[in-house]
């Protein structure tokens, strides 16, 4: 069995760099697999916003990795939930323009393996077969057992969320 460090080391992972302000301390850690990290180098900066709004789909994903790393709350409103349990462990990262899909490892430690933009997941109904090759991507790694947080309660996935 191999940790994050070892599989980092063998390209199989990747740590994501939040970019934190000076005198920020990662609280929370991401990491991606190749297909995600190759999907936000070559198609992520191509990508427009649907909801008229200024931030592209790129700065809103800057905005809430900065967040999710720093270990600030994480708002839930009545109509937008920036995490989302979809079954067998898999959860969704949400900004208004973007779903990353993948797991945690641990509490407060992320592993994203496929992203897309809103409007293709809804239009497509991708929610389940992301979730699936996220499940299978999991499954094939030599990772130290348990490879996931099991439920579906936010509690036990992340620290400092709450209800708008």
């Amino acid at each position: 069995m191999a940790t994050l460090l070892e599989l980092q080391g063998e390209g199989a992972l990747l740590k994501l760099d939040p970019a934190l302000r000076p005198r920020q301390q990662e609280v929370r850690v991401l990491y991606a697999s190749a297909r995600l990290t190759g999907w936000i180098r070559d198609v992520l900066p191509g990508l427009g916003s649907t909801w008229n709004i200024e931030v592209s789909p790129l700065e809103q994903l800057d905005a809430f990795f900065a967040v999710y790393a720093s270990g600030e709350t994480l708002w839930f409103g009545r109509s937008f939930k920036p995490l989302v349990h979809i079954h067998d462990g898999v959860w969704e990262l949400k900004t208004p323009d973007l779903r990353v899909f993948g797991w945690f490892y641990r509490k407060d430690c992320f592993i994203g393996h496929v992203a897309n933009h809103t409007e293709i997941v809804k239009k497509y109904r991708l929610y389940h077969g992301h979730a699936g090759e996220v499940a299978r991507f999991r499954d094939s790694l030599a990772l130290d057992e348990p490879k996931y947080v099991p439920g579906d309660d936010p509690n036990a996935v992340v620290s400092d969320w709450d209800y708008a």
